[in-house]
């Protein structure tokens, strides 16, 4: 095999050309498949980085008839769920919150979880310097302590080694610091600072729901054990407070399903099948190329055989070959998908700083290199090894290789699962321009967004702020709320209605709600559809006022005038003063749910935003509105400087980035059916060329000659066509799920991918096509 070895390695070098297509085709297939496992490996295959991670969950409430899978737990129903269960070792609770920081520099918003004392045990972790809470401090009234992230102190503080004993002053309170957590982002949550919860559960109401619970199971128990026992204990609490709990029950969901949710999941192994597509199609390239090199070769293969080379010599020869051009091949493309992992890294994807390439990559890696030596090998050296060696040497030709079938098929294999690809990239692409026209209830263009969180003085802050902003050159309307259209996260209550409506005044609707102050409507150009919104209202007035969306006007009094009605929620009873057009809150695929709006007089929660319309470039108004904020209140951070365009664009990364990589991987697939169609439509002229010749000499034109090669080339792309138009068919309910408003067998998709391809197998055979029309019937003659 060593002797076979250097033949083959000695046989590449003498062609060059053949040798750097055929490495860079290896590479091209390794190279990718070796990127997308490098991704499933660290999303899907690894497990988290948590001590026994199978036997942590995330427990939801849910509530299916106010169309509710997964929501938020309230604190009373926590503290139930962990007096009564026997299946968890332990149940721990996370909100997450904002704070500013007004010590020891630039005030600044960090990032604050508010948790149980268990909630880093019940992950398995432990502060790396200091100690974890002790359960006195997750008490009501309990010592304010505060953990924090290693790049917090490292950001913050100068470093970890000092850190212990320091205090941190967030919201006007004092906190010290008992322990920094270690610096790898293994938990599911992101935080600065970490915080006792300390809840009230005397206090708190049971239909305010906004706990994160994280849960770890006893050893031997299972999730579906564990969630019985928390449906029941629901049960119990219904029939316990039937008004206050009616309809709640729960829903567990392994941590790493959490982590990577379905839809990432989705658009992950769509893209593995892609790659694999992509793979298949570089393996039957290469053995095209090697059984068009065997045909070149077959006078060579005579000799050898006529010397007493026995067919095993023959095949092992030309596997030989195949192997090295693979292995090569196999290194250039761990080179490849070492740029690629890099460049994925920093893809908006969950647990990216864990794709590397390890030892699992690697291993797939070299058995994908072995099977495509091996696949792009064989055929073509059996078909070697069987070719009559009088014939062609009685001959000196090697036009015993001319007609093939295997070569005919495998161009067509490439040219139908190129198809596959390219169907899917203009499925994706289609449904995406459908998405971006999506009308989400606002106008993005000419708005600037900025954060602000006052830890005093808040309605009078804003209102001093938007009145200032206001008064700046080319801005037109100013207005501020609590959570911007298209980011993440939600907030949502139920509410009933009072007095006369379509739904049961003892019926809750469940509705998003938000904090707005000044012209936020029109900032947005959010329309007003009757009524008007807060701003004629005095301060008292406005607490108890709310405007409603259109979709849930319709919910609660149909085609009823809503002004004036009554909504009574969580804390109070609010009046409708108006009516504003739907707007989609949290994605642009996702239909607009039913929302209300309240002042901030009523109350603040957290950071507003506020929304600056403005006539001029944006660029130059930022430093404008920063030295505004600073002038009415220097304490005040401010964050997330935004264009709403920007917010609007970075919603859709994850279907960009989907687009991006499978139109990659369908343009790489087009390359390789190019250069397969053009490499068997090549050697077939250079077979034919005395025929061509015959037929130039008997009066044949142009033109006839152009028609000749063309066919072939166009018969080709068409039975590929055929046959990669049912594959695609079968295989449409794999995109189904991540396509918006476009049917997975949209008729004009497919036509465009298969014109696409006709268009590059038509190009790839034009070259051949006019090197044959130029043929010397002298000359071609005279050669044979």
């Amino acid at each position: 095999m060593i002797s076979d070895l250097k033949h083959a390695l000695r046989s590449l070098a003498k062609s060059p050309g053949f040798s750097v297509v055929a490495v860079v085709i290896v590479a091209l297939g390794i190279g990718a498949t070796a990127a997308m496992f490098s991704i499933v490996n660290a999303l899907v295959l690894r497990p988290i980085a948590l001590p026994d991670p199978d036997r942590l969950a995330v427990v939801y409430e849910t509530h299916l008839e106010r169309n509710l899978p997964q929501f938020a737990i309230s604190v009373p129903n926590y503290v139930d769920w962990t007096n009564r269960n026997r299946t968890w070792e332990s149940l721990a609770a996370y909100t997450g919150r904002t704070m500013n920081l007004t010590e020891g520099g630039d005030p600044e918003l960090v990032q604050v979880g508010a948790v149980t004392a268990n909630f880093l045990t019940t992950f398995g972790r432990l502060p790396v310097l200091g100690n974890n809470f002790p359960i006195e401090a997750d008490r009501p009234g309990g010592e304010k302590l505060a953990i924090i992230s290693d790049a917090f102190a490292k950001r913050r503080l100068g470093g970890t080694a000092s850190a212990l004993g320091k205090t941190l002053t967030l919201d006007g309170t004092v906190y010290t610091i008992v322990g920094v957590t270690g610096s790898e982002s293994v938990l599911p949550i992101q935080f600065d600072v970490l915080v006792p919860l300390a809840a009230d559960a005397a206090k708190e109401e049971r239909m305010d729901h906004y706990l994160d619970v994280y849960g770890r199971l006893k050893a031997g128990v299972t999730l579906e054990q564990a969630n019985l026992e928390l449906q029941a204990i629901a049960k119990q609490i219904e029939r316990e407070l039937p008004k206050a709990d009616h309809g709640w029950s729960t829903t567990v969901v392994p941590l790493e399903r959490e982590i990577v949710s379905a839809s990432v999941r989705t658009g992950i192994y769509v893209l593995l099948g892609a790659v694999g597509v992509l793979l298949l199609i570089a393996c039957a390239n290469l053995s095209n190329l090697m059984l068009v090199r065997a045909s070149a070769r077959a006078h060579e293969t005579a000799v050898r055989a006529a010397l007493g080379a026995s067919r095993p010599r023959i095949v092992r020869g030309f596997v030989a070959e195949s192997l090295s051009i693979t292995a090569i091949g196999g290194v250039a493309g761990l080179l490849l998908a070492y740029w690629l992992v890099a460049a994925v890294r920093s893809l908006p994807l969950p647990r990216a700083g864990e794709i590397s390439l390890d030892w699992r990559v690697l291993a797939v890696a070299c058995v994908a290199t072995l099977l495509t030596g091996l696949l792009a090998g064989v055929g073509p050296a059996l078909k070697a090894a069987r070719t009559d060696p009088q014939e062609v040497l009685k001959t000196r030709s090697s036009r015993a290789g001319s007609r093939s079938g295997m070569r005919d098929s495998l161009v067509v294999l490439q040219i139908s699962l190129s198809l596959v690809l390219l169907i899917g990239a203009v499925l994706l692409a289609r449904s995406f321009w459908r998405l971006i026209r999506v009308d989400p209830g606002f106008n993005s263009t000419q708005v600037l967004t900025l954060a602000l969180r006052p830890t005093r003085n808040t309605v009078p802050f804003y209102d001093a702020v938007e009145r200032d902003v206001a008064a700046l050159p080319g801005v037109t309307h100013v207005g501020s709320i609590s959570r911007l259209p298209l980011t993440s996260g939600n907030t949502q209550n139920e509410i009933f209605a009072v007095g006369p409506s379509a739904v049961a005044n003892d019926q809750p609707v469940q509705a998003s709600w938000r904090l707005i102050h000044g012209d936020y409507f029109s900032a947005m150009q959010i329309p007003l559809l009757r009524g008007q919104d807060f701003r004629k209202l005095t301060r008292n007035e406005a607490r108890n006022a709310m405007v409603i969306s259109a979709s849930l006007a319709r919910t609660l009094w149909g085609n009823d005038d809503p002004i004036g009605r009554q909504i009574k929620r969580i804390n109070g009873i609010f009046t409708v003063i108006g009516v504003v057009g739907d707007v989609r809150s949290q994605q642009l695929g996702m239909e607009s749910i039913p929302a209300f709006y309240m002042s901030i007089n009523r109350f603040t929660y957290g950071p507003q935003s506020l929304v600056v319309r403005t006539t001029g470039e944006l660029a130059p108004l930022v430093a404008a509105l920063r030295e505004t904020v600073k002038k009415i209140d220097p304490s005040v951070p401010i964050f997330q400087i935004r264009p709403m365009d920007e917010i609007r664009a970075a919603s859709l990364q994850q279907e960009r980035t989907l687009i991006a990589l499978l139109s990659g991987f369908a343009g790489s697939a087009l390359l390789l059916a190019a250069l397969g169609t053009y490499g068997v439509i090549a050697f077939v002229v250079q077979q034919r060329t005395r025929e061509v010749g015959i037929r130039i000499a008997i009066g044949a034109q142009t033109t006839d000659v152009l028609r000749l090669v063309l066919g072939q080339g166009a018969r080709l792309a068409g039975l590929g066509i055929v046959i990669g138009l049912v594959i695609a068919l079968a295989a449409s309910r794999l995109l189904s799920s991540v396509l918006y408003a476009t049917p997975a067998t949209d008729v004009l998709s497919y036509l465009v991918a298969a014109f696409a391809l006709v268009v590059t197998a038509l190009a790839a055979s034009l070259i051949p096509a006019f090197r044959a029309a130029r043929v010397n019937p002298l000359l071609a003659l005279r050669a044979e």
